[in-house]
């Protein structure tokens, strides 16, 4: 198995959770290191929805932003296929049946997104009760902290309350000023109230015990300084209280170039790198309509097909994940040859942001 080079974390882990939490971690290590597919993912990204309300990226030099949901244009003109990217609400039906076939197959993690701002379903809280009241070990969700909040101000207390296990928010700034230039259409009030709630919500020993909030930060030329000087981790660990902080590095899909990079980029081969993705998660879009063996698939390359009645054919989950296109990456990266041209090669693992190792830019104050 391969680390996620664009992935760090900042501050010390969670402590210790339950038995049963553990022994799902304990699994998803397995699965990476053994490069084991097994007949069942451990994770599954069941994506609440394809919307959001903010348009983070964007400005008047590039209008289209680095947001997956708002990048549909140019994604097309690239030549990617429209197909994940038509916006919606997954049918709260349809996000029952599937939870249902995970906890048969033993799935362990749940997370409620993939693309769009999950707190804007109108049955989030609903959708964390059941997973649950089903005896999920990890429920999890990113979230821009504004989304359903603007209308239900204790809307992530009430995630809280209902057995959510990570929450995980996006939050890019360490003041209002950053927050405004780099998460755009948010607002920052909001945001604080939403972690405060939250932070609040489990102090006072809401919903379980294994409950951890984490503010997630993509590093841009905008907020590399508040990162790199310590002042993004002092402002929402030290005074928000939030349990800890993730680093990503801005890459996809405004791509290596783009003016606000804050780091170069350096591919990898086959031979340095095995994705452990394919091995041990699964994504499904808010229809229903395409599965995909990690969170990067943009295309119907690796689509594993359908998890709803098609034409007279209904689909598992566990169909899919067992589909000759989830094989085929998995064989790749078993073999090592996603990197080769021609059949044996994957170029959505070549165009993946995983696949590449950043040297982060020093930015001066």
């Amino acid at each position: 198995m391969s680390e996620d080079p664009t992935f760090r974390i900042i501050g010390n882990a969670p402590a210790a959770r339950s038995l049963r939490y553990e022994a799902y971690r304990r699994e998803w290590d397995r699965r990476g290191e053994e490069l084991d597919g097994a007949n069942y993912p451990v994770h599954v990204d069941l994506e609440s929805v394809a919307v959001c309300d903010l348009r983070c990226g964007s400005s008047e030099e590039d209008p289209q932003g680095f947001c997956q949901i708002w990048t549909h244009e140019h994604i097309r003109k690239l030549g990617f296929d429209e197909h994940t990217y038509k916006r919606g609400y997954m049918d709260p039906k349809l996000y029952t049946a599937l939870l249902q076939q995970c906890a048969e197959m033993g799935v362990s993690s749940i997370k409620l997104n993939y693309r769009g701002e999950p707190s804007l379903h109108p049955e989030i809280v609903s959708f964390v009760h059941q997973a649950a009241e089903l005896g999920f070990p990890d429920i999890m969700m990113n979230t821009n902290g504004n989304g359903g909040a603007r209308t239900r101000p204790e809307l992530f207390a009430d995630l809280v309350e209902a057995g959510i296990t990570d929450l995980m928010f996006s939050v890019d700034a360490a003041d209002e000023v950053t927050y405004d230039k780099q998460r755009v259409g948010g607002d920052w009030k909001i945001l604080l109230h939403s972690v405060r709630s939250a932070v609040e919500a489990r102090a006072r020993g809401g919903g379980t015990t294994d409950c951890r909030i984490r503010a997630s930060v993509v590093r841009t030329f905008l907020n590399a300084a508040e990162v790199d000087s310590g002042r993004m981790e002092a402002f929402w660990r030290d005074k928000m209280g939030v349990d800890w902080m993730s680093i990503s590095e801005c890459y996809f899909p405004a791509g290596a170039t783009h003016q606000w990079k804050a780091a170069e980029w350096e591919s990898l081969s086959a031979a340095e790198f095995q994705c452990p993705d394919p091995f041990r998660r699964m994504v499904i879009t808010w229809d229903g309509k395409h599965t995909m063996p990690c969170c990067q698939g943009f295309t119907l390359e690796i689509d594993g097909g359908p998890v709803i009645e098609v034409a007279e054919n209904l689909q598992t989950i566990k169909d899919a994940w067992t589909s000759e296109n989830f094989d085929r990456l998995r064989r790749a990266h078993r073999d090592r040859t996603w990197d080769r041209e021609g059949k044996e090669g994957e170029p959505i693992c070549v165009n993946c942001a995983v696949t590449k190792k950043p040297t982060p830019i020093a930015i001066s104050v």
